[in-house]
């Protein structure tokens, strides 16, 4: 059967991947707090999960979940039996925005959305003009994901939550530019490195680990460079 275009470099995936940023943005200007969309991101999960029990429960309805939906999947996904990547998407958005401060929540899903889609789209596209560094991971497609880390930090810091000041109390703010021996440019870069080297190295799935990582790796450098640190535990 002839693959489309569109098909073929995810196309339709890449969009829907990248889109998260987008949403993420509207409801945050529109005075959602992160606490909130923890629900949302359950409920979703769960008929997800349903329908992909029902998908490796049935070779049938497996094939009528591809004919549907399978525009929107991994290749491997849909030939190898890997478990549906929103999955993990989902999992690792719950498991950031159920412990993590709002404006951690912000930075790690900018990093999954778009840190990780420019690392697999610049990295597909021009990963054959530079050397490989793990597997079929080019240096291109990591320096793409290490600069797009890089600017979606500075966007969340710089752009989006001053737009909304009445909207993040310093309760919900992890990081204070006025306690904070940590610039945001040098927040950024350790962002930027984090999110490469995270989707260099995945943890049972990219989508699920991206975001853990990198939400992990931001708490504990603002924290240490924010709060008195004495003893070896932050106080």
């Amino acid at each position: 059967m002839k693959v489309s275009w569109f098909t073929r470099n995810e196309v339709p995936r890449k969009v829907l991947h990248g889109s998260i940023a987008i949403l993420t943005t509207i409801l945050y200007l529109n005075g959602v707090q992160s606490q909130q969309v923890t629900p949302w991101l359950i409920a979703a999960i769960i008929p997800i999960g349903i329908l992909e029990f029902l998908r490796f429960a049935s070779p049938t309805f497996n094939r009528m979940y591809i004919a549907v939906v399978g525009h929107l999947m991994r290749k491997e996904e849909k030939e190898e039996g890997r478990v549906n990547g929103v999955i993990w998407y989902l999992a690792g958005l719950i498991i950031v925005f159920s412990f993590f401060p709002k404006d951690v929540c912000l930075t790690s899903v900018f990093l999954l959305s778009w840190a990780d889609l420019a690392a697999s789209t610049l990295g597909r596209a021009f990963g054959h003009h530079s050397f490989k560094l793990v597997g079929q991971k080019s240096f291109i497609g990591t320096l793409a994901a290490f600069l797009t880390g890089v600017i979606s930090t500075v966007v969340v810091y710089e752009i989006l939550l001053p737009l909304r000041p009445d909207m993040n109390p310093p309760n919900l703010i992890l990081y204070n530019s006025h306690l904070s021996q940590v610039s945001v440019t040098r927040l950024s870069l350790v962002m930027g490195l984090t999110v490469a080297v995270a989707e260099l190295f995945p943890i049972i799935d990219d989508n699920f680990s991206i975001p853990i990582v990198c939400a992990i790796v931001q708490t504990l450098y603002i924290n240490h460079y924010t709060l008195p640190y004495t003893y070896g535990v932050f106080r």
